[in-house]
């Protein structure tokens, strides 16, 4: 009987290793500054978990950190949706701690954030009820965030969206700052901060609700005066191997005669890496060989342990 129990016990054990065994830990998808590479667009619904909240794949020392600020700054970007809206997602971040605590984001939503008790507390734009108001990003645009003394304003491919008048409207907006408000203490709380995210680093960053579903290109952060801080994108490439990371993502082209030449050329742009034979393949297909190995051990197991005995061989 103790034979029967010991190696249903070890079948259970198995079946367990093979699932949780498909799931990356913490640790594993920490990204390593060490493997980054130089890339023309990243994916931002990446991520290791598969239940709870997710850790970011994408990070940098905040770009301003140090810098003088205080004439304003630009955000620029081009975003491709890839799936759904998930309007809480993160598609930039720049995180705070200590005497710099808060963080300031745009999202999937084309929804403007900063908080930090410190330096003035929050305002939430284009966001109500925490759900989507206007979406400005539709099937893909390149976004301008321009933040000054006297306030913000948010541009789509050139047009003006929204800027700080918007925190007038409650059913738009809602904040402690309003658009009479100096917003000089966001600027000096920017060049103080101390990380950079993207895809990860709003007040949410829950799986399967808050992913970044966007291919992120065109990055250009810079000061008011064209100084730029930020524009080469890189990622991990040992890291999204290991998240089954397609590293032949295009970056896709804005103008309409060059999409079109893209869709007819039999040889697609990739993603350019700047090191050589940087292949990668997904984990998948190892991930499913390997749970079926340990299942069918498992079921052996069982069938041997639950097997009529004689009385003498127990």
């Amino acid at each position: 009987m103790k034979r029967k129990i010991l190696a249903a016990l070890l079948a259970t054990w198995i079946l367990c290793t093979a699932v949780s065994g498909t799931v990356l830990t913490a640790g594993e998808f920490d990204p390593n500054k060490d493997n980054y590479v130089n890339v023309d667009a990243i994916d931002l619904s990446l991520h290791g978990e598969t239940s709870g909240d997710f850790t970011p794949v994408y990070v940098f020392d905040n770009p301003f950190l140090g810098k003088d600020t205080s004439k304003g700054v630009v955000f620029e970007f081009y975003a491709k949706p890839t799936w759904e809206v998930h309007v809480l997602g993160t598609i930039f971040a720049i995180q705070g701690t200590e005497d710099y605590d808060g963080r300031i984001y745009f999202t999937p939503g084309s929804y403007f954030g900063f908080n930090s008790e410190k330096f003035g507390g929050y305002f939430d734009a284009n966001l109500y009820n925490y759900a989507l108001v206007d979406d400005y990003i539709k099937d893909g645009a390149t976004i301008r965030i321009e933040l000054s003394e006297t306030g913000f304003s948010v541009y789509s491919n050139d047009v003006l969206c929204y800027d700080q008048t918007i925190l007038a409207d409650s059913t738009r907006a809602a904040g402690d700052y309003t658009e009479q408000s100096d917003f000089a203490p966001v600027l000096k709380w920017l060049s103080g901060a101390q990380k950079l995210y993207f895809g990860y680093g709003s007040w949410w960053n829950t799986v399967s609700s808050c992913e970044a579903n966007i291919n992120l290109s065109d990055v250009s952060f810079r000061l008011a005066d064209g100084t730029e801080v930020f524009s080469q994108l890189k990622a991990d490439g040992e890291l999204l191997k290991r998240l089954g990371g397609s590293l032949t993502l295009k970056n896709e082209s804005k103008d309409i005669a060059a999409s079109w030449e893209l869709v007819t050329d039999a040889q697609p742009r990739l993603l350019n890496f700047d090191m050589v034979n940087y292949e990668s393949e997904s984990i998948l297909k190892y991930m499913v060989v390997a749970v079926a190995v340990m299942f069918a051990i498992a079921v052996a197991i069982l069938i041997y342990a639950l097997k009529k005995r004689r009385y003498n061989d127990i």
